[in-house]
């Protein structure tokens, strides 16, 4: 190949990537300010004051310091898929990763069990079947794709948590529940906007909360 060749080659593949990086970037910033809006209709039930920052064009972190009852404070993260980034992306979608809503909580008091409900095909969840397993905990059958274990407690108990968190225009991909912080962890597929109101979703999430503090 001619040294012609490999220059011309060399500045497409340049503007592709640079082209792609900002086509990427722009969709991701108007899904994150898409999911703010929404947000500022449902923090509100857990907590009063928020702040919020990008890190990087792919998430966004909202921590609420002092939270309401029952919570003590409380991490909200939409985490979006790297669209800026055209490998990565296609890697990572393989790998089951989507645009996620995140809620991490520390309660006031620590719940008196511990479990976790979980899909083994996202790409936050990869490792938490082996640890459970690792602890013996019970299992709970399930009707969904969802997998559940349990520590102490009761699985009737713990089976009535996840039919609680998961909403009917929410996807659940992970309810996990311990006496260590985050004392509450709920993982949703970034929710379709016009089918989910978030106050149904945070009102669930305090719901929960409530249930669980000891």
């Amino acid at each position: 190949m001619s040294e012609e060749w490999s220059q011309t080659l060399f500045l497409l593949a340049a503007v592709f990537f640079l082209g792609w990086f900002a086509l990427g970037t722009h969709w991701n910033v108007r899904q994150g300010n898409v999911a703010l809006k929404w947000l500022q209709q449902g923090l509100p039930i857990i907590g009063e004051r928020t702040t919020m920052r990008w890190l990087g064009s792919s998430v966004v972190e909202l921590k609420i310091a002092k939270g309401k009852e029952p919570f003590r404070t409380v991490d909200t993260l939409v985490v979006l898929e790297p669209r800026d980034v055209p490998f990565m992306w296609a890697y990572t979608r393989m790998r089951g990763r989507r645009d996620l809503l995140i809620v991490r909580a520390q309660l006031h008091t620590a719940p008196k069990f511990e479990m976790e409900a979980f899909s083994p095909r996202a790409w936050t969840t990869h490792s938490i079947q082996r640890d459970v397993k690792k602890k013996n905990w019970s299992s709970i059958p399930m009707s969904s794709t969802l997998q559940a274990f349990h520590s102490g407690g009761s699985g009737i108990q713990a089976k009535a948590l996840i039919d609680r968190a998961a909403g009917a225009n929410a996807q659940l991909v992970r309810l996990s529940i311990h006496r260590t912080v985050p004392n509450l962890e709920i993982h949703y597929q970034l929710p379709n906007v016009t089918r989910e109101t978030a106050r149904d979703l945070f009102t669930r999430v305090r719901q929960i909360g409530e249930s669980v503090s000891g």
